[in-house]
């Protein structure tokens, strides 16, 4: 349950930037490539100049409001894994798309491969968190042409949790991805009512929809599939350095977005993708742990709020390149604030280096990392019961607090938190348990839950036509 018990932005606050972003999308407008939904949208009652097309504010408030009629979602995986999203939920996704993993025999950095990628799914379906898995990385071994597409089909047969597809940029590639999505969910139809998982598309920053995202968004959001849209801008480079005015950038173009989608397919569901992230100004490489992530992504579920989507923002990021103290509390800060401001979605299980690396023992630590969080996020119950006045009053008459049926029962229930992987007793028992580091506990615990994974295999009808789909794919995009 999401608890916004945090406001980075004070409603006033909120509300400037966002009228900050209706001048924005007034005044400047988002520049368009696609002439017919520039049309389309001059209909909707926006105002075009060039290739620029200006949004009023009625019209913003009229695509707010058709969101607001899609923030209450339910996915749910083939296996029957089902997850309830709406404003009072917060859940989870690994990050996606990262060039490089750690080889887990090795500890060296390599290029990802398709066993990776399986491998990565069945050690997250073994996990408590993350809820979603996300294509964690590229595999190499498959040619770039039909890599998105590859990387869903794998998901949907490996993954037992429904899934958060990889950001697609090509129209090519959307046109089977949503082929794979109607094919799994056309299979599963009289079992599964429910959206088996969800896409995300990238405007570029600042303010722009080139035509080949426009094309993407025909095949997706025509299709009905749930869209994170992930406005991106790196401040001081493609949006402003402040964070004010990078978050009134972002709220521009998920609006400028969300208006296109409208006239597109009113009906699909869309998230508050923001990815407002920063750079070390002296070299420009992206620093993913800086608290200004944290920060930045509690303030974009506050404006996602405001405007009635679901939030999917950064959250377990880290700039560490290894399994140290600098990793755990980049990873604490930049996930906790944002939870703890109510986002809908945490972003960044499973990675290192600033969304570079990808790692097997991360995966792991960071369902640990998110049960403390959520720990937090479930707060204190205060009734009768939990105030435990018998307690007392019986330790006071000489009974023994410990031996208490309240105390058991509590300790039963969850009261305290329990570690799943970390170390939970003292310095002897450590030394006794071999001292291990954390990396050393996590390795040990994937290679535990990989193998204890049962793959459960696609009906034969389903297969044909998954192989046909991929073929298909292939004849069309390798060339």
């Amino acid at each position: 349950m999401a608890r916004s018990i945090l406001k980075v932005l004070s409603d006033e606050e909120v509300q400037r930037i966002h009228e900050t972003s209706l001048k924005i999308l007034q005044e400047f407008g988002a520049k368009i490539d696609d002439e017919d939904l520039r049309n389309d949208l001059v209909d909707l009652g926006c105002s075009v100049e060039g290739d620029r097309v200006k949004i009023p504010a009625d019209v913003v408030e009229k695509v707010v409001e058709n969101v607001k009629k899609h923030n209450h979602l339910t996915f749910t995986s083939r296996t029957g894994y089902t997850v309830e999203m709406n404003p009072d939920t917060t859940v989870t996704h690994t990050a996606g798309g990262l060039p490089d993993i750690i080889d887990l025999e090795t500890g060296a950095k390599r290029r990802p491969l398709t066993e990776d990628f399986i491998a990565s799914m069945r050690l997250i379906n073994q996990l408590e968190y993350p809820e979603f898995p996300c294509a964690l990385v590229y595999p190499d071994d498959v040619p770039s042409q039909i890599n998105q597409v590859k990387q869903v089909e794998l998901m949907f047969r490996y993954s037992k949790k429904p899934i958060y597809s990889p950001g697609i940029s090509s129209p090519g590639e959307a046109k089977f991805i949503a082929s794979l999505f109607k094919a799994f969910e056309e299979s599963y139809k009289d079992e599964i009512k429910n959206p088996m998982g969800n896409v995300c598309i990238s405007p570029e920053s600042p303010l722009h929809i080139p035509q080949v995202i426009t094309d993407t968004m025909k095949e997706i959001i025509s299709a009905g599939i749930a869209t994170s849209i992930l406005s991106a801008p790196v401040g001081g480079m493609t949006g402003p350095l402040t964070l004010a005015g990078g978050l009134a950038q972002v709220n521009a173009e998920m609006i400028a977005f969300a208006t296109v989608c409208y006239v597109i397919n009113p009906e699909t569901p869309l998230f508050y993708g923001s990815r407002l992230f920063y750079a070390n100004m002296k070299t420009g490489c992206t620093i993913m742990g800086l608290p200004e992530t944290g920060l930045a992504s509690a303030a974009a579920a506050q404006m996602a709020a405001y405007n009635g989507f679901l939030s999917d923002v950064f959250g377990l990021c880290n700039t560490s390149c290894t399994y140290d103290v600098q990793s755990g509390y980049e990873k604490a800060i930049n996930g906790l604030v944002p939870a703890l401001a109510g986002a809908s979605w945490i972003s960044g299980f499973g990675s290192m280096a600033s969304l570079m690396v990808a790692s097997y023992e991360a995966l792991v630590i960071d369902s640990e990392i998110f049960s403390l969080m959520k720990r937090v996020l479930d707060g204190i119950t205060v009734n009768d019961d939990t105030l435990g006045l018998d307690v007392l009053h019986s330790a006071i008459e000489g009974s023994m607090i410990l031996a208490h049926p309240h105390t058991i029962k509590h300790l039963r229930s969850g009261e305290l938190f329990k570690p799943d992987l970390g170390f939970n007793s003292v310095w002897s028992d450590w030394v006794k348990d071999g001292s291990k580091d954390i990396q050393t506990v996590a390795r040990e615990r994937v290679r535990e839950l990989i193998e204890k994974d049962e793959i459960v295999p696609l009906p034969d009808d389903l297969e044909k036509e998954v192989n046909e789909i991929m073929a298909e794919a292939t004849k069309e995009l390798v060339k």
